[in-house]
């Protein structure tokens, strides 16, 4: 059977280089991969290559509907999966699959948004039990955030490491909650309506290299960027389905040169905003092939700059490339014989 399937084997396909902007324009962003099961992060045998063959996909496990992402800076990967009601981590280092949020004090229900710290705990916000789980980098369950009351369905989580807090995303409470390592309210910004500083079901989040907030205010349609202690900066973004406009914006995140990253689950692309909040590029669209999306949602930025966006129903997570000015020089070093660093 194995010199059977062996010789069925058919030669690899050369896929096209995606990228956007297409040619002659110099490319911004190129989609590298997508993740979608355990298959592609586990070491491959001939073994379990011919047990799959023969008893079929179903003992793969894969993603169902992806929403909040997040990486580390060895590549693992981490999705809260509403579907499964999990958080699955695929890990390329130790070429497997774990599951996170199984069984115990630390079981999830519907878990959405992700934060990693920089010791490699992962914070999962759990719109059902309106909580935070904190896990630990071995997957185990630390600790809880959030009495009774003080959340009512978290979204959007992220994590300022120098100031020890975690800015949590309070969607029916229309704010911004913000914690202290030990699980501590310190403050919370913002109230429902559509002045500045105010939002309309928030749902995502994202923090800069500075520690400015980025807030996805959804139902009014726009971006807002506060300060690390959430004094209201500025704010672009409407209601439209112009280049620029939102529809059902999801997802967010910023790059290391500032640019702003927006999901439209409507749209089924990413918008790339200047710190003006000027459009400059978009890339994807509605598909189930290489780059496309059908209904994204959460979106991650990591220290390379790899995009990650949660391809819900798709069952998959599209990994792209920002092209800027950190690629172009660890490119260089490598041409130069240098070590790249972890993915570059």
């Amino acid at each position: 059977m194995v010199l059977v399937a062996a010789g069925c084997a058919t030669a690899p396909t050369v896929e096209e280089d995606l990228v956007w902007p297409v040619p002659p324009d110099s490319p911004r962003i190129r989609f590298v991969r997508s993740i979608s099961s355990e298959a592609d992060v586990e070491k491959k045998t001939t073994g379990k290559e011919l047990s799959r063959a023969l008893l079929g996909p179903e003992l793969v496990r894969k993603l169902s509907k992806p929403y909040g992402v997040a990486a580390d800076a060895d590549g693992r990967v981490y999705v809260a999966d509403t579907g499964w009601g999990r958080v699955l981590k695929f890990d390329p280092v130790a070429n497997k699959l774990d599951v996170l949020g199984e069984e115990g004090k630390g079981a999830l229900r519907k878990p959405v948004g992700l934060a990693l710290d920089k010791t490699g705990n992962l914070y999962v916000a759990d719109t059902d039990q309106d909580r935070i789980v904190v896990f630990g980098p071995d997957g185990k369950f630390l600790s809880a955030m959030g009495r009774k009351g003080e959340l009512e369905q978290p979204v959007g989580i992220g994590v300022n490491d120098a100031l020890g807090r975690i800015y949590v995303v309070d969607t029916k409470k229309h704010r911004v909650t913000v914690f202290g390592l030990q699980g501590e309210i310190l403050f919370a910004f913002g109230q429902r309506g559509e002045k500045e500083g105010e939002f309309n079901y928030p749902t995502n989040l994202a923090l800069d290299r500075d520690g400015r907030l980025y807030v996805m205010d959804s139902m009014n349609f726009r971006v807002q960027i506060f300060d690390s202690d959430g004094k209201f900066l500025r704010v672009f973004g409407k209601l439209g389905d112009s280049f620029g406009q939102f529809a059902r914006p999801k997802g967010i995140g910023v790059d290391s040169e500032g640019h702003v990253y927006v999901v439209d689950s409507a749209f089924n692309n990413v918008q790339i905003f200047d710190e003006a909040g000027r459009l400059l590029l978009f890339f994807g669209r509605f598909g189930n092939k290489r780059g496309e999306f059908w209904l994204p949602a959460g979106l991650f930025i990591d220290r390379m700059d790899r995009i990650y966006v949660a391809d819900q129903y798709n069952h998959r997570v599209n990994v792209f490339q920002f092209m800027g000015k950190g690629y172009e020089e660890r490119k260089k070093k490598e041409e130069r014989g240098g070590t790249p660093k972890s993915g570059g």
